[in-house]
């Protein structure tokens, strides 16, 4: 916010809050305050010492609140609760905000990265501020019982136009506050899109790694089970062993002809012990590959639930759909649950889920935008007789062809499949291969995580990608 901004919406806070008491104190997020001023009826004043969006006004957004207020929240309700607002104004030409009550001034400085809210009482010594520059280290300090020295002023102090336009019929404050909540909503939408596909990235990578560490463990094994039969040699020749050799060479009775082969030994242990050595790494590799085995299905799965996850959240467009992703990241163990709320965001209820709908040649086509929405078309909305489409082998959206007991046209087949199609990671390849079969033929196995199912049969066909709304 530029000074002559903040001077014309402190003037509006002055005329609206002066005489108020302060009933509420809140600090929903590390740099943001705001506090409810109770004056005819209440109003909700924010104050927020955003990098880039630094500002003072009043908002009709109520943000989530931590259940243990911070530190300086905490001071603020022990000093100024319930206290009159005296005054509110801007310093001329200064990007600096004095709310004044009986003992105390609350100092909003909003000049940026420095940004900072700051009680001092009525010597203009430091109470406490929301954020310490202490004595070491910094060129205006702010610290608890050190006098506030005056904010030094720019050298250019160059005031540039605010892009921000107030729309008939609103205040300056009113103004600010669309101005404002659209933008940072807009950057946490961001910054939360940023680190739901930085999580997903890495997910990715951990599995990624887990596999290949079983299929180079099975190789491995694979190489170990020849061990057993090494000792059965062992045994068969037992006789011309002795301790303290450390190699033998002797027929390999399993090949035919038998041939010669050499096989290091031990020297420290018996030719019975050495024997059963070889026997051990044979048993051991064989539990390897029946571990891996039984695994590899289960991580393979993993790494195609986290494909489709990706593949979902290119397409989010809204902090909704962001948020109910998100849960299902937390749900999953893909993300740690915050341990407080974000501010600006209030937990919502999962709505319905995200089905889109279209009709061509008499049938409706059905096709789900997430993972959750997938489950929820095949368990809820596809009869037996229906057809099921999914792009062959990449990650993508389910799609249903409806047939109400009528036998599918070519068109409605073809066009189900390019939305299948569309609705895929090989949406910008012109020809793609998709899959398609009787919705009884696919089965969500016990367990599995949304989305990912089985097929029992399918045909394949090869179509060109068919825009629909993925929105």
């Amino acid at each position: 916010m530029e000074p002559k901004l903040i001077e014309r919406v402190a003037r509006e806070l002055d005329g609206l809050l002066k005489g108020g008491i302060i009933s509420r104190i809140h600090q929903p997020e590390p740099r943001t305050l705001t506090m409810r001023v109770f004056r005819e009826r209440e109003r909700c004043l924010l104050i927020s010492c955003h990098p880039l969006f630094c500002r003072i006004h009043l908002t009709e957004k109520r943000p989530k609140n931590p259940p243990v207020p911070p530190r300086f929240c905490a001071l603020l309700r022990s000093r100024i609760l319930n206290e009159r607002v005296l005054g509110i104004e801007a310093l001329e030409g200064e990007r600096i905000v004095h709310i004044k009550l009986r003992d105390f001034t609350l100092v909003a400085e909003l000049t940026g990265k420095s940004s900072n809210v700051i009680l001092v009482d009525r010597d203009g010594t430091v109470v406490d501020a929301l954020r310490h520059f202490p004595p070491e280290g910094s060129k205006r300090v702010v610290f608890p019982g050190v006098r506030l020295l005056p904010l030094p002023r720019p050298e250019s102090a160059r005031e540039r136009p605010t892009p921000l336009e107030r729309q008939e019929g609103e205040s300056w404050n009113e103004a600010v506050d669309r101005y404002y909540t659209g933008l940072t909503e807009k950057e946490r939408f961001q910054r939360e899109y940023t680190l739901t596909g930085r999580a997903l990235r890495e997910a990715r990578k951990r599995v990624e790694r887990k596999l290949e560490n079983m299929l180079s463990d099975r190789e491995l094994a694979e190489a170990e089970l020849d061990h057993g039969r090494i000792g059965e040699i062992l045994l068969s020749s037992f006789h011309l062993l002795r301790r303290g050799m450390s190699e033998i060479e002797l027929e390999d009775i399993y090949k035919s002809p038998p041939e010669k082969i050499r096989i290091e030994l031990d020297p420290a242990l018996s030719p019975q012990e050495n024997a059963e050595r070889y026997f051990r790494r044979s048993k051991k590799a064989k539990k390897t590959i029946e571990m891996v085995a039984r695994r590899l299905p289960e991580v393979e799965a993993e790494l195609e639930y986290i494909e489709e996850l990706l593949y979902e959240l290119e397409g989010i467009k809204t902090p909704e759909e962001l948020e109910e992703l998100r849960g299902v990241l937390i749900k999953e163990g893909y993300l740690k649950e915050p341990t407080r709320p974000v501010a600006g965001v209030s937990p919502k209820p999962s709505g319905p889920p995200s089905i889109g709908r279209l009709t061509v040649d008499g049938f409706t086509i059905l096709y789900g935008k997430n993972s959750r929405a997938n489950d929820i078309l095949l368990r809820e909305h596809a009869a037996g007789e229906d057809l099921w489409f999914h792009a062959r082998g990449v990650a993508g959206s389910h799609v249903v062809l409806k047939l109400a007991g009528r036998p599918p046209t070519d068109e409605a087949i073809k066009h189900a499949a390019g939305v299948a199609a569309y609705l895929s990671k090989n949406r910008p390849s012109l020809k793609v291969e998709v899959i398609f079969t009787e919705a009884k033929n696919v089965r969500k196995p016990r367990g599995a995580r949304p989305g990912l199912v089985t097929v029992a049969e399918h045909r394949t066909i090869v179509v060109e990608p068919v825009e629909v709304d993925r929105g």
